[in-house]
């Protein structure tokens, strides 16, 4: 799976009396480490913010095997267009596939045909002085509900701030277990999602970066309340993406900072969780240990919680997580795969075709479907067993 990303945000200039609008693009893997290597057809649209609005400017793009970056220039001197406006690129060919639509997550990806997540550039108003978008971009995700799931991410070098293959994956699995059409069945996260057709179902994301899995899954689930936490440098970009959110009834999204180095702070630690998720959160080995033990200061506060590691394998020192895990009580109930749709990069920490999906649980773990399981037919497990 690649990414359409600027490398230079959108900006317009006058000069000779011609105006135009100047931008330059990249196709990599989620951190940047590869490029495309292969012929793809795209295009490039200046249009309206809106999700169906006008359409003022298109032309067709050409990405070749061997480019490193692609520039893009519209001629807006006669130009009508209503501003503001957004430049969106993303592909024009039907060889290929739009992982913006979680459908292209389901079954057995193709990895032979290439798959892109589109781009839309922060909005320009040439009317008020605004000539230059932010850099900052927008990807557009369609779940299998149809309801748009927005996430903003930065386009510097903070790997903090940026969608990685982990989340999205994660994401667009979640949206097909609540859809009913996950491929294979994951016991203890239907539990966890089942019960919220009884109670308020409580959820919190460690290292949430932009935040893609929480917003999703309380767009998805009524009734919800979900916690996003990360250090402090991500809280304007995560609020953002939570301002932007079109969250399912009475589910509520929040953000609360949280170092794994420090103790628990009040507003995580005096709440109960059903479902704790950290996506992409184990590829730092010097975090490693800290997680852990965040991890299992949330699970002795909420016994009955589940745990969802998702991570896209790129070096063993990751494994290192799952040993600590193990001497902290916490173990492995349940391990899936979830394949990433196109080709993989061919670089260092590109390899990987999936993304490996791990349920912990605690030793006071146990699920139940209703308020009568509650009480006395509650599914026991423990170590080893299911």
């Amino acid at each position: 799976m690649h990414y359409i990303r600027f490398l230079k945000t959108p900006k317009v200039t006058a000069a000779a009396g011609k105006i135009t609008l100047n931008a330059s693009i990249t196709l990599t893997t989620d951190l940047g480490e590869t490029f495309y290597d292969g012929d793809v057809d795209l295009a490039g649209t200046l249009r309206s913010p809106d999700r169906d609005g006008d359409i003022y400017l298109r032309r067709s793009l050409k990405w070749t095997a061997g480019m490193r970056s692609l520039p893009i220039t519209f001629d807006l001197t006669r130009s009508e267009i209503e501003w503001p406006a957004q430049l969106h690129v993303s592909l024009k060919t039907p060889r290929g596939e739009l992982a913006d639509d979680f459908e292209t997550f389901s079954g057995q990806p193709d990895h032979d045909t290439p798959a892109f997540i589109s781009v839309w550039s922060e909005s320009l108003n040439a009317t008020r002085g605004n000539f230059e978008a932010a850099r900052r971009v927008e990807r557009r995700f369609t779940p299998l509900s149809g309801r748009s799931l927005r996430i903003w991410e930065d386009t510097g070098d903070s790997i903090a701030r940026h969608l990685w293959d982990g989340s999205v994956a994660l994401t667009a699995f979640i949206d097909r277990v609540i859809a009913l059409q996950a491929s294979a069945a994951v016991p203890p996260l239907e539990h966890a999602l089942v019960s919220a057709t009884f109670k308020r179902l409580n959820v919190i994301e460690l290292g949430c970066g932009c935040g893609i899995v929480g917003i999703g899954l309380a767009q998805s689930i009524p009734d919800s309340d979900v916690l996003l936490t990360d250090l402090p440098e991500v809280q304007e970009l995560v609020e953002k993406n939570i301002s932007t959110a079109n969250l399912a009834i009475s589910s509520r999204v929040e953000f609360a900072p949280l170092d794994w180095e420090s103790k628990l702070p009040k507003a995580v630690a005096s709440r109960n969780f059903d479902i704790i998720v950290a996506a992409e959160c184990i590829y730092n080995s010097d975090s490693i240990p800290p997680l852990v033990q965040t991890i299992k200061a949330l699970v002795t506060r909420s016994p009955k919680a589940i745990v969802l590691i998702a991570t896209k394998f790129r070096h063993d020192s990751e494994l290192e997580f799952f040993t600590l895990a193990a001497k902290a009580g916490l173990f492995s109930s349940t391990k899936s795969t979830l394949p990433l749709p196109g080709p993989p990069g061919y670089g260092y920490a590109d390899f990987s075709k999936e993304v490996a999906l791990h349920i912990l649980v605690g030793p006071n773990y146990r699920a139940s479907f209703s308020p009568a399981f509650e009480s006395d037919k509650a599914l026991e497990l423990s170590s080893g067993s299911e």
